[in-house]
């Protein structure tokens, strides 16, 4: 017995897609303003009526494709194999995200920006990430066999982890020095969080010397 979505489900659920993610690349390559219901149906391949057959506005489609790209991250971190601690199986997520799915993920995150001052984008996208956190915790909290409702592990990995990322994606998004991935990003981000967030030393700011003390008298 056939128990899977059918085929007009996948249609329906093919088309949402390629609207919510039309909707993120133009907000991110041309503003908010420009991600009317036409210009977004357009570049998806339909009609307005179908757009707003599926969504109520553009912030609701790209709140859809946030919705969907983290949901599909944290099957995936569910299904990592058991021996990984939190902290190494949220890397290579992250990892696996950005090398296989960087240019997505770029679009989202300028896109994200642009919606910030809209109070209806602003008020969708918290409720999602009420609803994804409270779910990611449950999962952080089952691989390390903590209580994620009384203990501070679970929300601190993810929000470490979440922080991780998201510089590396906001220094990719604003062009990456010596060509660099946003794969290479990430990993520079999470080195640095297990080496204790040293500051990197260069020229431009070099370590500063510390005062000898007792101070060396001058008489």
């Amino acid at each position: 017995m056939h128990n899977g979505p059918s085929l007009r489900e996948r249609k329906k659920a093919a088309t949402r897609a390629a609207l919510a993610a039309a909707a993120v690349r133009i907000t991110r390559e041309r503003g908010v303003d420009a991600a009317t219901a036409e210009a977004i149906a357009a570049q998806a391949g339909v009609s307005a009526r179908t757009f707003h057959n599926y969504f109520a506005s553009r912030e609701d489609a790209i709140v859809h494709h946030l919705e969907t790209l983290v949901d599909t991250l944290l099957d995936t971190l569910e299904d990592m194999p058991r021996e990984l601690d939190a902290m190494t199986a949220l890397r290579k997520l992250l990892l696996d995200a950005a090398s296989a799915r960087q240019h997505e993920l770029a679009d989202l995150v300028g896109a994200l920006h642009l919606v910030e001052a809209h109070p209806t984008a602003a008020s969708c996208n918290q409720a999602l990430l009420t609803r994804t956190m409270d779910r990611a915790v449950r999962i952080v909290a089952d691989r390390a066999g903590l209580n994620g409702d009384t203990h501070i592990y679970p929300r601190l990995a993810l929000g470490i982890a979440s922080a991780a990322f998201s510089a590396a994606a906001e220094v990719w998004v604003r062009g990456s020095p010596s060509g660099r991935t946003l794969t290479d990003l990430v990993d520079e981000a999470f080195t640095r969080i297990s080496d204790g967030m040293t500051a990197p030393r260069t020229d431009q700011n070099p370590r500063p010397q510390e005062p000898a003390w007792p101070p060396t008298s001058t008489a």
